[in-house]
């Protein structure tokens, strides 16, 4: 990503109180005025509930705030630099099906009215207005997630400093409401912090690390239902709409008795290049937002999850699953034997094709050490810390 510094304004004083206080928290979130910023305190702050979650938990084994962590880190990418931006506009302007309707249509432009033209600045100007909607878009929903599970995981890592018992854990998950994730119900995360509580009472490593990843895939289950309309939205970014409105614009600024005429001739002209232009937005989004970047390695959501370096997919404690309501989860989104149909995300707008990638993803790295590595360089987090302008690579 870009070395240029993320942002140069004067950054607001974080509250007192420590790395994981809902007081921080709660200061990250209003961070309204600067998105850039919010994303790499977000992302930091993951890091921070990932470790405190450990400390109590078992390191050995991730939490959801570890893959948390490097999912709103890709995410910080779009939200705050220029490559997918300037990516898109390069396929834009460069497609030879595109710069060909643009001349069929100034051609037919020319007929109809000697001044009119369609310029690559028209072109562009769609490429602009696509990604500025779509990272909003990440924007929102990296927040609204955060939101939610930030305020979240601070009360119960506090919880867990209460006792070794996990009773205080149980006393948080019964504050939250009973329900399906998609109609504002937390009873997924209800069951997930349960499950915590349960992973450290047990001294059986096997145990422990199923108990971990139910507890992981719940919580990421309940995650992808409050993304879905935002990973939809981005996905299915109007594209060849865009693309019309701006041959409506055009069309606009001709004299009166020529507009019909020049509209219809103008979108029968840049039908094809809206298709084209639609596809390379689906391209442009497998192999920018359909990517997880993680220490060491980058994973193509569109393609099978593949082991780690030198290791197997599925750490020795989590193969076999054999914990009965485990093993049912992982049935259930087809994540397991034979119907596991390959982890890849066919349709990453799907919730039930993101699940089976998600839950392989959790299964397959939970035990991976690399995982739990700061996001950020030492240098970069006293400049995240004190404010400043955040450098170097991200």
């Amino acid at each position: 990503m870009s070395q240029r510094p993320t942002t140069a304004r004067a950054a607001p004083t974080p509250p007192p109180g420590g790395a994981t206080s809902a007081e921080r928290v709660e200061w990250i979130v209003g961070l309204d005025a600067d998105p850039v910023r919010r994303n790499l305190l977000i992302t930091q702050c993951y890091h921070d509930l990932s470790a405190g979650l450990a400390r109590r938990l078992g390191g050995e084994n991730a939490n959801w705030c570890t893959f948390a962590t490097w999912a709103s880190r890709t995410a910080g990418g779009f939200i705050r630099d220029e490559e997918v931006p300037a990516a898109f506009r390069e396929v834009l302007v460069g497609s030879p099906r595109l710069t060909a309707a643009v001349a069929r249509a100034n051609r037919a432009l020319a007929w109809i009215h000697a001044d009119a033209s369609i310029h690559d600045d028209k072109v562009l100007e769609v490429a602009r207005k696509i990604v500025h909607e779509v990272g909003e878009l990440i924007t929102a929903g990296n927040l609204a997630v955060f939101s939610e599970l930030g305020p979240l995981f601070s009360r119960t890592i506090a919880a867990l400093e209460e006792d070794t018992d996990g009773a205080a854990v149980e006393r948080v998950a019964a504050t939250l409401s009973e329900g399906e994730s998609g109609r504002g119900g937390q009873t997924l995360l209800r069951r997930a912090l349960t499950g915590y509580a349960a992973a450290r009472r047990t001294e059986d490593p096997h145990q422990r690390a199923e108990l971990m990843l139910l507890a992981n895939a719940r919580i990421g289950l309940h995650e992808q239902i409050r993304l879905q309309p935002y990973i939809a939205g981005s996905i299915d970014a109007p594209v060849r709409l865009a693309l019309f409105d701006t041959v409506d614009e055009v069309a606009a600024c001709l004299p009166r008795g020529t507009r019909l005429l020049s509209k219809g001739v103008l979108r029968a002209a840049v039908f094809g290049a809206a298709n084209e232009a639609k596809r390379h937005w689906e391209e442009l989004c497998t192999r920018e937002l359909m990517t997880l970047h993680l220490p060491g390695e980058t994973l193509v959501l569109g393609r099978s999850l593949r082991a780690p370096a030198s290791q197997p997919l599925y750490p020795p404690l989590l193969d076999p699953v054999d914990d009965p309501e485990a093993l049912g989860f992982l049935k259930e989104h087809h994540a397991l034997g034979p119907d596991r149909v390959g982890s890849a995300a066919v349709n990453w707008t799907r919730l039930a094709d993101r699940m089976r990638y998600i839950i392989d993803l959790f299964r397959s790295r939970q035990l991976h050490r690399p995982l739990q590595s700061p996001p950020f360089t030492a240098e970069q987090q006293r400049q995240l810390a004190a404010g400043l302008p955040v450098t170097g690579r991200l």
